[in-house]
This record gives structure tokens, C-alpha cells and sequence, in this order.
């Protein structure tokens, strides 16, 4: 039987997300007691960033709506630099069997960020599959469809890792089966678990 094809998210899986601390300079940065926040989300999704929307209009928006004080590139730069790497499972990844898939819901100034400070990590998969760039995002049975296409695999010979429930959900919906990922060893036994029961 064929190994599994192991597909990956991104954040909070190989890079830990800080997203507080972009957050913490939202606030710093606008008018006290505004919602920045909550303005922040609301147009993030009104944008529909993470299906290719332009990030960089949320920037006047909240300069208008929040007082934010930042520059536009002083904003792009407190969103793109909340990234750390999570070293084991970047070994983990580097030591499964390919092909390997990255599956992630993500935004043009994330990566082009991560591809210049973390260029490691890409380079770890045969395919990328992100959201900003397909028009779809997880959980959507279309997403897992869009990476079965690459693969030519049936759905229930992917295996996928991710620290999102729903997102995990929406693979097993698709067929597929999935990991909650929440520590590295827990990850590396569970996959090798899935391996031995398909010897």
C-alpha cells in the first residue's frame, strides 16, 4: 500500500502565531478605549484577505475608524512579525515521506514575509496549497478537493495536521483523515500509528 500523503498546516503548527502581539500594537497605536480589534476582524473579513483581498486597505480604514497612528508599512510590518519557529516539527516535516502538501489559510503579506525570514519552510513541501491564492479557505470541502487534484490520491489516503478542530473536521467531512495537532510527539506517534495500520 502507498504511504499516506501528509498535508500540513502552517500557523501554530511549524511557525507559532503571535498574534497578540500585533494585536497589543494595534491598541497602542490607536485611539484609546476604540475597538481596534474588533475593527480589525471586521474588515480583515470584509476584504476577504485570506481568499486574496487586499490587506493593505484595512490600513485607512482603521486610521479612520480607530486613530490608528501607525504608517502603512509600520502596520504591515506589526502583522507580519509575530512569527516563531517550532524547530521539531519542522523536522518532523523535513523527515515524512513525500510528497508532502502544505494546506493553509494565509494572506499574501504572510508569505511573502515567512519566504524571506523563515526560508526553510516552503521549501520543505512538493505543493503549496494556500488560501489567499485558490480563493478558498478551510474548512470548505473545496480546499481538500483543490489538494486531492495535485495528488491525484484518493481522499481517504491524505492524512492532515492541524491545530483547528474545524479544520480537522472539514478533512474527515472530505474523507480524509486528520491529526489535532497539539505537541510535537503526540503528532509524530499518531502518524506513525496511521502508518503502521496501513502496512
Amino acid at each position: 500500500m502507498m504511504p499516506l500523503i501528509h498535508v500540513f498546516d502552517l500557523g501554530d503548527v511549524l511557525l507559532f502565531v503571535h498574534l497578540e502581539w500585533f494585536f497589543g500594537s494595534l491598541r497602542e497605536r490607536s485611539r484609546p478605549g476604540a475597538p481596534v480589534v474588533e475593527l480589525f476582524r471586521q474588515h480583515f473579513e470584509q476584504a476577504a484577505v485570506d481568499r486574496g483581498g487586499d490587506f493593505d486597505r484595512l490600513h485607512p480604514l482603521l486610521v479612520s475608524e480607530a486613530g490608528l497612528t501607525m504608517t502603512l508599512e509600520e502596520f504591515r510590518l506589526a502583522w507580519n512579525d509575530m512569527f516563531t519557529r517550532n524547530p521539531p516539527m519542522l523536522e518532523l516535516v523535513e523527515q515524512s515521506p513525500r510528497p508532502r502538501i502544505l494546506l493553509s489559510n494565509t494572506n499574501e503579506p504572510h508569505v511573502t514575509w515567512i519566504r524571506e525570514q523563515y526560508p526553510e519552510v516552503f521549501p520543505l513541501f512538493d505543493e503549496c496549497v494556500l488560501s489567499h491564492e485558490v480563493g478558498m479557505r478551510k474548512p470548505e470541502v473545496a480546499i481538500y478537493r483543490r489538494v486531492e487534484a495535485i495528488t491525484g490520491r484518493r481522499p481517504e489516503e491524505h492524512v492532515f495536521v492541524d491545530d483547528k478542530l474545524r479544520n480537522i473536521e472539514g478533512a474527515r467531512a472530505a474523507g480524509w483523515q486528520g491529526i489535532e495537532f497539539r505537541e510535537v510527539e503526540d503528532c509524530r506517534r499518531r502518524l506513525a500509528a496511521l502508518a503502521d495500520a496501513g502496512e
